[in-house]
C-alpha cells in the first residue's frame, strides 16, 4: 500500500483520498483511505482564511510533519502552497524543504500550461508529483467567482491537452477539480495515469474530499454541490457540549469517578 503503484490505472478499485491536518485525523484515515492529503485547504478549514493564498510554507511544514507521524500505510500527499513554485529554482528548493520536513510520498501542484516546465523540472529531480488542473483554488482570491470548467469544446480540449502534457512530463496522477462529467470522462479515457476528482464526477479513477466537509464539522460556510456529508458531526458535538455544560452547572461533573483521591 505504501508503493506509488497504487496510482496505476490497473489498481483494482477506485482510489480514495481525504484530507488530514492533525495526527488524530490521520490516525483514523491511515490504512483505510488510499491517499491522505495535507492540503492547503487548511487555510480556510483551520485558519478561517477566505482563500488559500495566505497559506505559508511554515503552515504546510507544521501540519505535514504532524500528520506524517501517524501515517504508516496510506500514501501521503502534500500541497505546495501559493507562490512557492513560480520558477524552477524556488520550486525545487521549496519542494526539498517539504520533502525533508514532512516526508510525503507525493507533492501536489496547481498546474497551467506555463507551469508544465516546473512540473517537468521536479520530475527530473526524482520528485513524485500530482498535477492539479481544472479549477485551481490558488488562482482565486474570492471562491464565489469559481465557475465549472469544461462546458465548451475549447475548455474541454484545453483541459485534455493539459492532462496529456502533465502525463508526458511525468506526473503520477492528475487531480481534476470542478469540471463537467463528460470532460472528466474524456480525460480519464485518454491518459494512462489515474485521475482523481473533486467535483469531477464518477468517471475519475478516484475521489477526494476535505475531511471536515465529509463530517459536516463546520455549518457556517455554504458547501459546494460536490460535497456529501457522511456524518453530521456538528449536530452530535452540539448535543455533547450542551450535556457537558448542564452537568458542570449542576455540579454533576466531575463526579467521584473522575476525581483523584
Amino acid at each position: 500500500m505504501k508503493k506509488i503503484k497504487v496510482l496505476h490505472k490497473s489498481f483494482s478499485k477506485p482510489i480514495s483520498c481525504l484530507t488530514a491536518y492533525s495526527p488524530s485525523i490521520a490516525n483514523i484515515l491511515d490504512g483505510v483511505i488510499d491517499l491522505i492529503l495535507v492540503g492547503d485547504s487548511l487555510g480556510s478549514t483551520l485558519y478561517g482564511m477566505k482563500n488559500t493564498q495566505g497559506v505559508t510554507m511554515d503552515m504546510m511544514k507544521r501540519h505535514g510533519a504532524a500528520v506524517n507521524k501517524e501515517i504508516k500505510k496510506s500514501l501521503k500527499v502534500l500541497d505546495m502552497p501559493y507562490k512557492t513554485y513560480e520558477n524552477k529554482v524556488d520550486a525545487y528548493k521549496n519542494a526539498k524543504i517539504l520533502l525533508d520536513s514532512c516526508k510525503p510520498d507525493l507533492l501536489k501542484l496547481e498546474i497551467n500550461k506555463k507551469k508544465l516546465v516546473i512540473l517537468r523540472h521536479l520530475v527530473s529531480k526524482k520528485i513524485n508529483v500530482i498535477s492539479h488542473i481544472g479549477v485551481t483554488p490558488q488562482s482565486y482570491k474570492n471562491f464565489s467567482k469559481i465557475k465549472i470548467l469544461g462546458r465548451t469544446n475549447k475548455e474541454k480540449n484545453k483541459l485534455l491537452n493539459l492532462a496529456k502534457e502533465s502525463e508526458n512530463v511525468g506526473a503520477k496522477a492528475v487531480l481534476l477539480e470542478c469540471i463537467t462529467a463528460d470532460t472528466a470522462k474524456l480525460i480519464t479515457e485518454n491518459i494512462s495515469i489515474p485521475t482523481i476528482g473533486i467535483g469531477a464526477s464518477k468517471y475519475c479513477d478516484g475521489q477526494v474530499l476535505v475531511f471536515d466537509d465529509l463530517i459536516n464539522l463546520s455549518t457556517k460556510n455554504k458547501k459546494p454541490k460536490f460535497v456529501k456529508n457522511y456524518l453530521n458531526f456538528a449536530k452530535i458535538a452540539n448535543i455533547a457540549v450542551k450535556k457537558y455544560n448542564r452537568e458542570v452547572k449542576l455540579k454533576k461533573f466531575p463526579s467521584v469517578k473522575f476525581t483523584y483521591n
